[in-house]
């Protein structure tokens, strides 16, 4: 279980430091994620989707096109770039990681950030799940890059936990405490 401890107030506020594509870290400044009132990076499991800093999002989706660009077509659809591959999407597309402040990381797989919009012809069309967010400085981690993960809230110890989990299993939760 990886931990982070969160910042109080309304949201789950994290200090994400940098994201890496494939084990490469972006030159992404450091600014981009700094936290503040209305800035900053945020868990949140009402979100459907996740979005990421502008400044954050067009060299991720560049990272990702260039790793791919031998073996798929990009194209974009609805504003959103997508991929046309035949092949499968764990076996091409790359690991993300999401460093945070402390050494805690989040793994992402292919699934974890790519959306199945539709087929053609024996093709399959895979866009990138991640939105951008312009002007604003926020990133929020919403349900696409959590499913497949148990977070726990440590609301004592303001924490967030996370591993990774087959959610097709059942889950056991128990509890202990110490005197």
């Amino acid at each position: 279980m990886e931990y982070y401890a969160y910042h109080g107030g309304p949201h789950y506020n994290v200090n994400l430091q940098s994201i890496a594509v494939n084990g490469q870290t972006l030159s992404i400044s450091p600014s981009v994620f700094a936290t503040s009132n209305n800035r900053g990076t945020i868990i949140d499991s009402g979100t459907t989707l996740a979005y990421f800093a502008e400044e954050a999002y067009d060299p991720f989706v560049s990272a990702i096109t260039q790793t791919v660009s031998q073996s798929v077509r990009p194209l974009v659809s609805k504003g959103n770039q997508c991929y046309l591959t035949t092949s499968s999407v764990s076996d091409i597309f790359p690991p993300v990681t999401l460093n945070f402040a402390g050494g805690a990381s989040m793994i992402l797989g292919p699934q974890d950030y790519l959306l199945q919009q539709n087929s053609v012809g024996g093709a399959a069309v895979w866009c990138i799940g991640i939105q951008k967010i312009s002007g604003q400085g926020i990133t929020i981690l919403g349900d696409l890059v959590l499913k497949d993960k148990i977070v726990v809230y440590d609301l004592g110890g303001q924490r967030i936990g996370w591993a990774n989990y087959d959610c097709s299993s059942s889950v056991n939760v128990s509890t202990t405490t110490s005197n």
